[in-house]
């Protein structure tokens, strides 16, 4: 089959010389030049025919594969599963897989993903190669979670890899040479290319640019492999991207829940950072303004505590369902501390019934309607009293509280759904420490870290409600300030009310107890 742009060659050469002529130089039909020299439009055509099942299976896998997030790891993801929900045979599904993943004999364990930038008309991937410049230990081919030389196995990775190329091809980004250059500019190029001028010395990125906005960029390569590679066509680009990540030990599952949350978007204003990643991890395990007390001393502050945070980040990244067994060695890595503390930890979870530990070992909980109604009736009750007291307190005190909901209109704007569920739970645990009530702060406290947990496991996504939470979280400090118990107590319960039922809304298969709720939250 011929390119349109050898149609459109051969009939320019017709001009000045024969058909005959053109068609023998050329090593063409003249009968087909001839055809050709009568279309008013040289472009490729449909061919007739049966469609092609193979070019429809795979637009339909990427679909699936490009909002899956983390969770493309577990079963609910392999070719089986796949084949089963879309009615494709296994075998049409297993080759659409492969054409978006790697060969697990390419994949080396040494780099690491240190950013993705997306927005029209660029695409930035970042990767940080390792000490033997992205060439390293081939992946064992049979680690699991449980199990296994590496704490990544390849099947996961490969996985992860088809849920990035399944990414950029759902949300369209091949078809950015067709946008006209101005009209569609929703994020600055200039802060993708600032990221470019930043990188390291052993950092390479990969670059989707179409329209040459890079071209003016001095580009050094400090050493092999590294630098940055501009790609002005899509499947040049999507072969280099999924060159680059066969090189890292593994894809964070936070990145791909960013990435299958922009898919409807058209990749615009994507922004995921290694960095910002690990700092926020470190801050939620360390800092003294995020989910531990401020007040409590350093010195008593648990591993337990520490371990369901970190925990909590493990599920989103692992994308772990309810009765997955957890793996100790993953946690003790994440949390830098010895695999014997983490062991210690887990079973105080599973004593204090944060984890299931009936079937051996610690497991993800199964969680019951009834436990969800329990944990938000309970963080209704102490939410008030919590209020009512900081109602009465001096003004100082609402400095931490104001700089929170400063972070919950900020995360809003992102329309992210993890990001808006962080800032609002931090909103409420600095409502409970400027109360001055340390043991109703600290109850509240042991409810958000349990809280935590069902949003992670339940795969709440908050997103759709950003705008309601921002209306309640103002409305009850902006009634906090005025003194005005009363007022923000019924914004409260009104806050967890909308909690609650935008989770009956998101798990309509669930049955949730409406009259029960009414009777546990109901004024006596």
């Amino acid at each position: 089959m011929y390119s349109s742009e050898m149609r459109r060659a051969a009939v320019a050469k017709t001009a000045s010389s024969s058909i005959a002529e053109v068609a023998a130089e050329l090593g063409i039909s003249p009968s087909s030049l001839r055809r050709w020299t009568l279309r008013s439009d040289l472009d490729d055509r449909p061919r007739s025919g049966r469609p092609q099942i193979q070019s429809t299976a795979d637009q339909v896998v990427e679909a699936l594969v490009s909002t899956a997030g983390a969770r493309i790891s577990g079963k609910d993801y392999s070719t089986r599963a796949l084949a089963e929900a879309t009615g494709l045979s296994q075998s049409i599904v297993s080759r659409a897989m492969r054409g978006m993943t790697v060969h697990r004999d390419q994949l080396r364990g040494s780099a690491e993903i240190t950013v993705v930038a997306g927005g029209f008309p660029l695409v930035v991937i970042g990767i940080r190669l390792g000490d033997e410049h992205g060439v390293g230990e081939a992946f064992d081919g049979g680690a699991g979670r449980d199990g296994g030389a590496s704490a990544v196995s390849a099947r996961r990775v490969q996985r992860r890899i088809a849920g990035i190329v399944a990414a950029l091809r759902s949300a369209g980004v091949q078809r950015w040479p067709q946008r006209f250059d101005s009209e569609h500019r929703q994020t600055d190029a200039q802060d993708l290319l600032d990221l470019l001028r930043d990188g390291g010395e052993r950092e390479r990125f990969i670059v989707f640019d179409p329209f040459g906005e890079t071209d003016d960029l001095d580009v050094q390569v400090p050493i092999a492999n590294a630098g940055i590679v501009v790609h002005r066509e899509f499947d040049a680009f999507i072969d280099d991207v999924k060159a680059g990540l066969a090189l890292c030990r593994d894809v964070p599952g936070s990145l791909l829940d960013t990435l299958s949350g922009r898919v409807r978007h058209g990749f615009e204003g994507v922004m995921w950072r290694q960095s910002s990643q690990t700092d926020a991890r470190r801050s939620s395990i360390s800092s003294d303004s995020m989910e531990i007390s401020s007040w409590l001393p350093k010195g008593t502050r648990s591993i337990t505590e520490h371990l369901a945070i970190a925990l909590r980040e493990e599920i989103i990244d692992s994308g772990y369902q309810p009765g997955d067994r957890i793996n100790p060695r993953l946690l003790s890595g994440r949390m830098q501390v010895p695999r014997s503390s983490v062991d210690a930890a887990l079973r105080r979870m599973v004593d204090d019934k944060l984890l299931d530990g009936s079937r051996g070992g610690s497991r993800i909980p199964l969680i019951t309607t009834l436990d969800v109604l329990d944990l938000y009736a309970g963080r209704m009750s102490v939410g008030e009293v919590l209020l009512r007291s900081l109602a009465l307190r001096p003004k100082r005190y609402f400095v931490p509280v104001q700089l929170a909901l400063r972070q919950v209109e900020a995360s809003a704007a992102t329309k992210s759904g993890i990001d808006v569920e962080d800032a609002d739970l931090h909103f409420q645990q600095e409502l409970a420490r400027a109360s001055g009530l340390r043991q109703s702060a600290r109850a509240f406290e042991a409810l958000t870290l349990r809280l935590r947990l069902f949003i992670s496991v339940l795969q709440l996504d908050y997103s759709p409600a950003s705008d309601r939470i921002l209306i309640d979280d103002r409305a009850i400090f902006r009634a906090l300030s005025l003194g005005d118990a009363d007022t923000a107590v019924v914004a409260w319960r009104g806050k967890v009310d909308n909690a609650v039922r935008h989770m009956a809304g998101l798990f309509a298969q669930r049955r949730f107890d409406q009259d029960l709720w009414a009777q546990l939250t109901r004024r006596v």
